[in-house]
């Protein structure tokens, strides 16, 4: 069975397994957190949601995460998961201050949004949250890529061309890629998990100037990035 077996509308088989393996892989030693640690964030989200009144919780959330976060990393969760067009260079540079790196900040935003878009989804196809899985044994990585430098970001990231090293081509495939890109590049597995959704949810990044390249069966570039557009300017994304 699928990950959205039930709901009413299809929903590609692509698309499904990819968000049932992210899903799982919340639960598994990252880069700077415990499975346990990465649950906790995805809860904190998720109970973000709910207080704001953005999210309904479902009957069966999955299982219960019993760690504890910081209050630095409770507070940069809750305003990634309900409020971002009001994280600001003095939001993240306080978060810094009160004891969070740098790379834990990023691996924090990439969980948050990878979170927030499976539940975003669930919600827009009429189902319930998808249940969080239990967290797996293990140590986190903690291992910084050594090609992150300061470039004009809040973060290190890794830079474009032969600056980026061997890391930088594998992440970007050969090709330039913006800072919107390369924000979590800090913790390349999250880097990885984002381009694996956009380019089943948004387009191939290597046909994204290709602008008569079609990805979805039912629309068309322009409508797909009006969409875009559109939901943007809603969110008051500064991009």
């Amino acid at each position: 069975m699928t990950l959205y077996a039930e709901s009413a509308y299809p929903v590609r088989p692509d698309l499904a397994a990819a968000h049932a393996s992210q899903l799982d892989q919340l639960g598994a030693p990252g880069t700077w957190g415990s499975g346990a640690q990465r649950l906790a964030i995805a809860a904190e989200a998720r109970t973000a949601g709910y207080e704001a009144g953005v999210l309904e919780a479902p009957a069966d959330g999955g299982v219960a995460v019993e760690f504890a976060l910081p209050e630095v990393a409770r507070r940069v969760v809750r305003r990634n998961a309900v409020s971002p067009k009001d994280v600001d260079q003095a939001f993240y540079n306080d978060a810094l201050s009160d004891g969070l790196s740098d790379a834990e900040y990023v691996e924090i935003v990439g969980i948050v949004s990878r979170v927030t878009n499976f539940d975003v989804f669930a919600r827009g196809i009429g189902v319930a949250l998808r249940p969080l899985p239990a967290p797996q044994p293990g140590e986190p990585s903690r291992e910084r890529p050594a090609a992150a430098v300061m470039e004009k970001a809040w973060v290190p990231t890794i830079p474009n061309g032969p600056d980026g090293g061997e890391l930088g081509a594998e992440l970007y495939g050969g090709q330039p890629k913006p800072y919107i890109l390369r924000a979590l590049s800090l913790v390349p597995d999250e880097l990885r998990a984002h381009i694996e959704l956009e380019q089943i949810q948004y387009t191939r990044l290597d046909r994204i100037f290709d602008f008569e390249y079609q990805h979805h069966e039912g629309l068309t570039r322009p409508q797909v990035e009006i969409i875009a557009g559109r939901v943007s300017a809603l969110n008051e994304c500064f991009y």
